[in-house]
C-alpha cells in the first residue's frame, strides 16, 4: 500500500512538461488581478475586493507551482 509520503513524491511526475507555459502565464494574470483587486480595494474600502484578490493571489501561487513541477518533467 502506498502511504501518503509516497503519493506526494509521485504526484509532480504526473503533470505533463508542456503545461509549464500555460501554467506560468495563468499565474502571470491572476497576479495581475490579485494585484488590481487589491488596489480598488485600497481606494474604495471594499472588503470583497480585498478577500478576491487573495485569492487570485493564492490561484497564482497554486499556477506557479504547478508549472514549476511540469518544467522539472521537461524531456532533456
Amino acid at each position: 500500500m502506498a502511504t501518503p509520503n509516497d503519493l506526494l513524491e509521485r504526484f509532480p511526475t504526473l503533470i505533463p512538461y508542456w503545461l509549464a507555459w500555460p501554467m506560468s502565464a495563468l499565474a502571470a494574470i491572476s497576479a495581475f488581478a490579485g494585484a488590481g483587486l487589491l488596489f480598488a480595494a485600497a481606494a474604495l474600502g471594499s472588503i470583497a475586493a480585498a478577500i478576491w484578490g487573495g485569492i487570485a493571489f493564492l490561484v497564482a501561487a497554486l499556477t506557479w507551482h504547478i508549472g514549476d513541477y511540469a518544467q522539472a518533467n521537461r524531456p532533456v
